[in-house]
């Protein structure tokens, strides 16, 4: 897969699409296709999931409007419209958190990680699914949304740099994980589905030891080698050359198959007019998901799994967040013993 163009479905208004997220009355994590009937975009929803998990791997939403709904009714809108292209929401932090507001938050601008306004190189959000994202407000400047075959950075890696692919899918590569047990594991960058797509799972925050935590201190821990920081510099090289970059209107909703396509993120800024504010879900369709090795189908397994002892929940206000996640922004979060969300 190569990711030529931008596929957008454009939207019409509000009394066309069928979207109300007044009469919501309903747990969110009870949200479904019939409590959030949408007969009329409920069918292009379902081309969307198609599209997003068998075609380019992403498809963009234009012409929601987050004006017309309060901050709760945002929030709805997001996980209804989500819950169509995948059924299921994955826990985003060790204590259950379902959404993740991606905004800047006084006092930790200049980290790494999506609360920052750094530059973002190619990642993936763990090993969950579908990213959704949905542009409350774009920044006043940058910010554009950076994405790249996954199959097409494979393919171009081995026709130039073959000796790297097996450094890629080596078992050695040390990735932090969040607050509890284990501190770290070791897994591979490369992977391939049952039917022989390639795709990645890493997140380079979460490799590199200048971002490692103190809790790794006095472990033992080996640095990245020569030649695996050469790795990594090589996939950013090469998805960035076949990457496209999307700039998020207000009212854009996202879909991005987490495996089948690399993203990362332009540096950006704010200023007292516009500030950059978006809402993230991991969704999850199991008659649609790929096929994965069981050592990453555990971990995706592990962010959709019933944990009676982790209960699913939202966060409603964005200067309010988990605080897992405010401390462990660079790591793979946990959010079921073992990992989680990558940056």
């Amino acid at each position: 897969m190569h990711i030529a163009c931008i596929c957008i479905v454009r939207l019409g208004l509000r009394e066309d699409t069928g979207i109300d997220a007044r009469e919501h009355n309903y747990d969110l994590l009870d949200i479904n296709k019939e409590n959030f009937h949408l007969p009329t975009l409920g069918n292009i929803l379902e081309r969307v999931s198609e599209q997003v998990y068998d075609g380019e791997g992403f498809v963009l939403l234009r012409g929601l409007n987050p004006r017309e709904f309060t901050e709760e009714e945002n929030i709805i809108v997001a996980s209804g419209v989500s819950v169509y292209v995948g059924g299921k929401f994955g826990r985003q932090s060790p204590t259950g958190s379902m959404i993740t507001h991606l905004t800047t938050l006084k006092g930790i601008e200049t980290q790494a990680g999506y609360y920052s306004k750094q530059f973002q190189t190619f990642h993936n959000d763990h090993a969950c699914d579908v990213i959704s994202l949905y542009c409350l407000s774009p920044p006043a400047s940058g910010g554009q949304v950076r994405l790249a075959s996954a199959s097409k950075t494979y393919q171009d890696i081995v026709e130039t740099r073959p000796d790297i692919i097996p450094i890629l899918a080596d078992s050695n590569w040390i990735h932090q994980t969040a607050r509890q047990k284990p501190l770290y594991i070791r897994r591979p960058l490369l992977y391939q589905t049952d039917d022989g797509k390639p795709f990645f799972c890493f997140s380079r925050a979460a490799l590199l030891e200048e971002f490692r935590t103190h809790r790794l201190e006095g472990l033992g821990l080996p640095p990245l080698t020569r030649t695996q920081r050469e790795a990594l510099d090589i996939v950013e090289t090469v998805a960035d050359k076949n990457s496209l970059e999307i700039g998020l209107q207000s009212g854009d909703l996202i879909f991005i198959n987490n495996l089948a396509v690399l993203h990362g993120r332009r540096e950006f800024e704010d200023n007292e007019i516009a500030k950059r504010h978006m809402l993230r879900l991991w969704v999850h369709n199991p008659e649609r998901a790929w096929k994965l090795p069981n050592s990453i189908k555990v971990l995706r397994d592990c962010l959709y799994m019933d944990l009676p002892d982790i209960p699913g929940w939202f966060i409603f206000d964005p200067m309010d967040p988990d605080p897992t996640v405010l401390q462990e922004v660079t790591s793979d979060n946990g959010s079921c013993g073992t990992l989680g969300s990558s940056k």
